[in-house]
């Protein structure tokens, strides 16, 4: 039985190559065609076959089994025939290239887009895959985020003349290192004074600011700002290099919330920048507000190219101490509360028409509780340290003001031997009102030529209120000496051959300013010059907030400020000034300063 199974096998192997090698014989006599009887007497050229029907005849095998024996080998020869009719249109290998030669494949246009298409997908999907592109990728809390800051570099050499005056009191030091005490017998070290002759060149400084705006909805945003500065003063982040190359403090510069209820108004509250249109005649461009302010603008012209904006703020500039005085005597009580505030507003319009701007605002800053007050009487040389109204001198000073000793103290018995530790306060009020216009005619997109004037008066400014504790609480600065050396301004002297002194101040300032160029050189080639007079009568501002420049700082001064800037690089640019000035009033304070500035901003 396993012989004729192999017998078969073999049987059908064979029928099947000779059905392939042979399809026209496959094709005209198919086994769906063919009966037994007519493959039986019909003969075949086909040896396979033949052999077969031999088979039959002597009984070997079965007519059914030949014909199923056969259908068989018909069914695996279509499928080898179809194989090779597919290997055969198959392009023949083309032979190996000869040693030393690169065969270079051609690909047409259309299998190379193909290729770019299905690349550029793989990348894409393993992209999103791994979050590269999708904006969820980064952060949302990132996205609500800004960086943005400045560097300064600043070369700077102050010259003063050699006619000035030598004896001029730092009333700054005297305040902020005092009480002071102005008793030559228990002081032999004497006052603090300001240098006046000596130049100082080549004081080197910087600047650094490095601020975020976070918005945390829409409407809402918080802005955080960091400063570089030499102390903590209200006008200046200016560091002076050097001091045995020890590290540099930094300051927090702004911390404020804004709120816009709409695209027209703006509410901040913390540390801000300055919201009022000014010039640095009453404010300078380093000082930031504490406080709260609420700007408007209507931000579009509403009427033949008018626009109008305004502000308003209530800032507090100090609070007296809650369990102020400590330690004052006998006579001395706690003092009633007694804080130091500006309530500013400002109402302006901006106005444009053809290749002309016009900005207009006029502005009023009260300053409530500034003005020094004279003290109860002080037993100081019962060791008591404090004077009821400490607390009402000047947070900060610069210089220009008319002052006044405070401090009514007690005498010792005797009195030449006793200390006389003071301090000195403001002996006018400030209302400032400030008028400031700027006029531009643009040339072309970026070059202009700009008119400034900024106008301001302090309308509080009364003489009466210097004498207000005469004999006591006298001003001992901007006082004009009457014959033979009387020094008392509110007094009349009955003596022969004296005079009343008089009084050398005045409630005006105002600042003229043109500028031709581009009014903000921040790309390479863009340039600026400038040409400024200003003129700061004592008294007009408090001298703690004008510009710690001009002059080296405070009121009481005259002056030219020529200028320019270049553009370097994108956001890069230098800026030269030259500033000179003379005191209005008073000893001779001539003070020159030129700065070279090398700038960055992003």
């Amino acid at each position: 039985m396993a012989s004729r199974c192999s017998f078969f096998k073999g049987a059908v192997s064979a029928l099947t190559l000779a059905l392939a090698s042979a399809p026209a014989f496959a094709q005209s006599t198919p086994a769906s065609s063919a009966t037994p009887a007519a493959a039986a007497a019909a003969p075949s050229s086909n040896a396979t076959i033949n052999l077969i029907r031999l088979l039959v005849k002597q009984g070997v095998i079965s007519q059914r089994n030949a014909d199923a024996l056969v259908a068989e080998a018909e069914q695996e020869a279509a499928q080898a025939r179809a194989q090779q009719s597919v290997a055969s249109a198959s392009p023949a290998a083309p032979p190996p290239p000869a040693p030393g030669v690169v065969r270079v494949p051609y690909v047409p246009e259309i299998v190379k887009k193909q290729i770019r298409d299905e690349v550029k997908q793989e990348v894409l999907a393993e992209a999103r895959r791994d979050n590269w592109a999708q904006p969820e990728a980064v952060p949302a809390w990132s996205k609500r985020i800004k960086l943005h800051g400045d560097f300064r570099f600043r070369d700077e050499a102050d010259i003063y003349s050699k006619n000035n005056t030598d004896e001029f009191i730092d009333f700054a030091s005297f305040n902020a290192n005092g009480p002071t005490d102005i008793n030559s017998a228990t002081n032999p070290f004497g006052l603090p004074f300001l240098n006046t002759r000596s130049n100082r060149y080549d004081r080197l400084s910087f600047r650094a600011r490095l601020g975020v705006d976070a918005t945390v909805v829409d409407g809402v945003d918080v802005g955080l700002r960091l400063a570089s500065g030499g102390d903590n003063g209200p006008v200046s982040t200016t560091q002076l290099l050097g001091g045995g190359f020890g590290k540099k403090d930094i300051w927090l510069d702004q911390a404020f919330l804004s709120l816009r209820p709409s695209r027209y108004l703006d509410l901040m509250a913390g540390r801000m920048p300055n919201p009022f249109f000014s010039t640095d005649l009453v404010w300078d461009p380093d000082l930031n507000f504490d406080g709260i302010a609420l700007t408007g603008d209507s931000k579009r012209p509403r009427w033949q190219g008018l626009s109008l904006f305004s502000s308003v703020g209530f800032f507090p500039i100090g609070y007296v101490g809650t369990n102020f005085p400590n330690n004052c005597g006998p006579l001395c009580s706690k003092s009633a509360e007694y804080q130091k505030w500006l309530l500013g507003g400002q109402v302006g319009l901006d106005w444009t028409e053809g290749n002309f701007d016009w900005r207009f605002g006029a502005a009023a800053y009260d300053f409530h509780n500034m003005q020094g007050e004279l003290s109860t009487p002080c037993f100081t040389y019962l060791d008591f340290k404090e004077c009821s109204t400490d607390q009402t001198r000047p947070a900060f000073m610069q210089k220009g003001n008319t002052l006044f000793l405070i401090r009514e103290l007690v005498p010792p018995p005797p009195p030449e031997q006793a200390p006389e530790p003071q301090f000195v306060g403001l002996s006018f009020k400030y209302d400032v009102a400030d008028v400031n216009q700027q006029l531009s005619y643009r040339i072309d997109d970026t070059q202009s030529i700009t008119f400034g004037l900024d106008y301001a008066r302090n309308l509080a400014y009364d003489t009466k209120y210097a004498c207000r504790y005469a004999p006591l609480g006298l001003p001992i600065t901007n006082i004009a000496p009457g014959g033979g050396g009387y020094i008392d301004a509110c007094d009349t002297p009955t003596q022969g051959g004296l005079s009343k002194a008089k009084i050398q101040s005045g409630p005006n300032a105002y600042y003229a300013n043109l500028t031709l160029g581009d009014p903000a050189p921040r790309s390479f080639g863009a340039w600026n010059v400038s040409l400024g007079y200003k003129y700061i009568e004592p008294d007009a501002v408090p001298d703690a907030f004008t510009d710690s420049d001009f002059h080296l700082g405070g009121t009481n001064a005259k002056g030219f400020i020529i200028g320019g800037s270049l553009g370097i690089y994108d956001n890069t640019w230098i800026t030269a000034r030259y500033l000179s000035a003379n005191e209005v009033y008073g000893a001779p304070l001539a003070i020159d300063v030129a700065q070279l500035d090398l700038n960055a901003r992003f």
